[in-house]
């Protein structure tokens, strides 16, 4: 029963470290904050119009 707990923990460590080493060595830098893209701009536009004629039908 003792070495199941070795695997258990073991599956455990090596997926942290793994995930760990494929980070360093791709070298992948994350930028969260993006521009954004001429359609996502009209989106968002068409969205907040579409908000507000209803906050106006509705009051």
């Amino acid at each position: 029963m003792h070495w199941m707990m070795w695997i258990f923990w073991g599956f455990f460590l090596s997926m942290i470290l793994a995930a760990y080493l494929v980070d360093r060595l791709s070298s992948k830098k994350y930028n969260l904050k993006h521009k954004k893209t001429i359609n996502q701009v009209a989106a968002q536009a068409n969205s907040d119009r579409e908000v507000d004629r209803y906050n106006n039908q509705t009051f």
